[in-house]
């Protein structure tokens, strides 16, 4: 072990191998992040110019249904509000009408089944009254 010549030579290639190693490891390091950096660009540039107008487009079309669907929303609930008020009132009055004019048909009824046994009495054969 007198001669450390040749150990001296190995350990200083591996020294030069590792210094240039870290120096490819770092100008890697520094391309990879100007790639990043261009396609970050690129990215922005692309979403300024093509995806920024695509979207406030949709967004105001959105906003125009949003509107759209509460006036129909509106609108269905006045005409339902509408329908139920005539309803209402098409029951008072069909209730009204019932209650005014029972009398009224009792008579007509009682008329027709006069007018029937009388009508009956000269004939041969019977005829059926239709009761109401």
């Amino acid at each position: 072990m007198n001669d450390l010549t040749t150990t001296n030579v190995w350990l200083a290639v591996l020294a030069i191998v590792s210094v240039i190693e870290f120096l490819v490891l770092c100008v890697s390091g520094i391309f990879a992040y100007k790639l990043y950096r261009r396609a970050m660009i690129a990215i922005d540039s692309i979403e300024r110019v093509h995806v920024a107008p695509v979207r406030a487009r949709v967004d105001a079309v959105l906003d125009q249904v949003e509107e759209l669907t509460g006036r129909v929303r509106h609108a269905q609930d006045s005409v339902g509000h509408v329908l139920q008020t005539a309803a209402g009132a098409g029951s008072l009055i069909a209730g009204t009408v019932k209650a005014r004019s029972w009398p009224l048909m009792a008579v007509i009824s009682g008329v027709r089944v006069a007018a029937a046994t009388l009508l009956k009495n000269g004939s041969r054969h019977p005829r059926r009254v239709a009761s109401t």
